[in-house]
């Protein structure tokens, strides 16, 4: 049987094996939580060059058609005379 001197050592090995315990979880806990954060970092620079390729490519797009515009307005014109033409039958056979 174990003696009371025994036990006691047992007891305070125990509790040091908690506290290292406890240290290693708080630890982990922050290496997960370093991680997380510079994870939503990583996402937060990705919407915002997508946001940037987005606006740039759409201001592009914008840049073209007024070209096109300005170098051939009468075809422009007919263009969109012909597409609100199309549109404008479309909706009005609907009824």
């Amino acid at each position: 049987m174990a003696t009371a001197d025994e036990f006691s050592k047992e007891m305070d090995q125990l509790k040091k094996d908690f506290a290292s315990l406890r240290n290693d979880i708080g630890s982990v806990l922050a290496s997960v939580k370093d991680l997380a954060e510079k994870q939503g970092q990583n996402v937060a620079d990705l919407a915002q060059d997508a946001e940037k390729t987005v606006k740039n490519q759409a201001k592009e797009a914008g840049e073209n058609m007024e070209k096109y515009i300005e170098e051939r307005p009468l075809t422009s014109a007919l263009v969109a005379f012909g597409s609100g033409f199309i549109i404008g039958m479309l909706l009005s056979n609907r009824r």
